[in-house]
């Protein structure tokens, strides 16, 4: 990569610049946009796999920050509770549309507004 590439690309958001796996936990950890539809319960049709989201959240969401009221252990309160991680990000259909980690591994950029 010349001196050139380097200074462009150095310009950038680190999301646009790093894949997912190539992502620091801490980078990993800020891509998230903090809306927290990830943690409404969903159903999912059997018939056609359409995900559908309710207005039933986990327990642990603070419903006024939309942040786990125990992000560290939030598997200790809720053992049900998926964490996104590198390796699954691709086979978690039902995040939504605007998951910013969904984005990301469908290739393609963040909105505008992201923080």
């Amino acid at each position: 990569m010349t001196d050139k590439d380097m200074a462009a690309r150095s310009n950038k958001p680190f999301w646009e610049v790093k894949t997912l796996a190539e992502m620091t936990q801490q980078e990993w950890e800020s891509v998230c946009d903090g809306c927290g539809k990830c943690c409404l319960h969903k159903l999912q049709d059997e018939y056609d796999d359409a995900v559908y989201y309710t207005s039933v959240a986990c327990r642990l969401l603070d419903c006024e920050t939309c942040q786990c009221k125990d992000y560290p252990n939030r598997t200790q309160h809720v053992p049900d509770c998926v964490q996104l991680s590198k390796e699954n990000v691709d086979t978690l259909g039902w995040m939504p549309s605007t998951c910013a980690y969904r984005l990301l591994s469908e290739g393609k950029g963040l909105p505008d507004w992201h923080p």
